[in-house]
């Protein structure tokens, strides 16, 4: 079983519990702001339990939910109530083409497989799903800050039990990597560097044009130490 198998379960969700809904809320404001309508649904692509999801639905964008993990799945169904998710792979979209009028990849929900023709082939799948002259927000870390302020070990409690985090970057294999340990169970978390002109290629490849570079969901410009790299494309016709 594969890393992102095993970790994005009840613990997962309790470990990152303060990405929110106001959080999400100030995502979907962001995307409001540069994007703004859409000819058509909005897939909101590795989902986890949908906080943006219903975000965008409350905002009236029809959003659909996509995501691996059955458990991140219906823990969204049980706090949202009646969304719109669907568990797929980001390698295989379970979706037509041309089926979306925007999409949206939050969180660094990419970079997570060794091989990497499959993290191009994920954005491949990203661009056959859009109309054409759709636009895509995706949301990922800045490659040179992560490995300037890289914290190698943390360590916290939640609900009482203590949780140790180690991180470090692999050189041969370009990983940024994450062991967590919680009460006795680890897991790993295990996500590809990339930086914006290799980002840029991808897109380039697979039909999709690099309309602006933002360093942050405050709208400030993408620099060297920037806090996020997040960038919107739009699909060529």
């Amino acid at each position: 079983m594969t890393w992102y198998q095993e970790w994005f379960g009840e613990d997962y969700l309790d470990l990152y519990s303060y990405r929110d809904e106001e959080e999400a809320r100030q995502h979907v404001s962001f995307f409001k702001t540069h994007v703004g309508a859409l000819s058509g649904p909005l897939l909101d692509l590795a989902c986890g339990s949908g906080r943006h999801t219903d975000e965008f639905r409350q905002e009236g964008y029809r959003a659909i939910g996509c995501d691996l993990s059955i458990v991140l799945l219906q823990a969204g169904r049980a706090q949202y109530g009646d969304l719109s998710l669907v568990r797929g792979d980001m390698r295989r979209l379970p979706f037509a083409s041309g089926s979306f009028g925007g999409l949206v990849n939050f969180f660094t929900s990419f970079g997570y497989f060794e091989n990497e023709e499959e993290n191009e082939l994920t954005v491949s799948e990203m661009a056959r799903v859009l109309r054409g002259n759709s636009p895509l927000l995706f949301d990922y870390l800045n490659v040179h800050r992560e490995l300037q302020r890289l914290v190698q070990r943390e360590e916290k409690e939640i609900d009482g039990t203590r949780v140790l985090i180690d991180r470090w970057f692999d050189g041969s294999s370009r990983t940024f990597n994450k062991r967590i340990v919680i009460g006795s169970k680890r897991y790993l978390e295990r996500v590809k560097g990339y930086d914006l002109d290799e980002i840029s290629t991808f897109f380039g490849r697979s039909g999709l044009a690099v309309r602006q570079v933002y360093g942050d969901f405050d709208g400030s410009p993408f620099m060297p130490d920037s806090p996020r790299m997040i960038v919107i494309g739009v699909k060529r016709r």
